[in-house]
């Protein structure tokens, strides 16, 4: 895109140069759902609840098999929401590395079909992290769900004048996780001559700087 550079060096926090890294990376997003009333998934004021990111060392029991999934205190993860027809969420997705077959896009892609084997991590992980999910596995919900995305270098979005190209402007999502409410009126701003304090720290120069954004222990690349 704009012959910018699909490679790129990356200066690390503590200054270790990192040459000819992806500047973007596909990832595979494992998602699913169970079908349940959403209004038994509520808060104790009857509110939806905010989306949960549960990320566990414990033993991961199967609630189909009575197996152990995760290595001995091997990480796993699963996030989780309410939706109209009951509860989606997925887990740590699957690296395609810096290219991947975008189309078709949406529910046609087989992208968006998961295997028996995530069905199972993700059905155990609810049973686990929520008393009320015990034997979710019998209401999976097999539809299409997830997809696939891609990610900067730090998995945070750009925010910036395109290299090299004064009269282009980029707004580059890091696809899922990052919410931009409030994005295009600040870049608005950038674009009549004023500067943003919010949007400084996710400029394109930041992996040549070594100014990067904070790296986390989560499984997942938008942790």
């Amino acid at each position: 895109m704009l012959e910018l550079p699909i490679k790129i060096d990356v200066r690390g926090r503590d200054g270790t140069l990192h040459p000819n890294q992806d500047m973007w990376t596909y990832w595979r997003l494992l998602e699913g759902a169970i079908k349940v009333d959403p209004k038994s998934y509520v808060t104790a004021e009857g509110k939806t609840p905010p989306v949960f990111h549960f990320d566990s060392r414990e033993p991961l029991i199967s609630q189909i098999t009575g197996k152990q999934l995760n290595e001995p205190n091997g990480l796993w993860g699963i996030y989780w929401k309410q939706d109209r027809h009951g509860v989606q969420g997925g887990g740590a997705p699957e690296n395609l590395g810096p290219t991947a077959e975008v189309d078709p896009y949406g529910p046609a892609s087989p992208r968006y079909v998961v295997g028996d084997e995530f069905v199972d991590v993700w059905t155990a992980g609810l049973s686990h992290a929520i008393e009320r999910f015990e034997g979710c596995h019998m209401a999976y919900d097999h539809i299409p769900s997830g997809g696939i995305g891609a990610f900067t270098a730090d998995s945070f979005p750009v925010f910036d004048f395109a290299p090299g190209i004064p009269n282009v402007y980029i707004v580059a999502d890091s696809n899922h996780g990052f919410k931009m409410i409030g994005v295009g009126k600040e870049v608005a701003s950038v674009m009549m001559g004023e500067e943003s304090d919010i949007l400084y720290p996710f400029r394109y120069g930041r992996f040549a700087e070594g100014d990067l954004h904070p790296a986390s222990n989560s499984p997942y690349p938008w942790g």
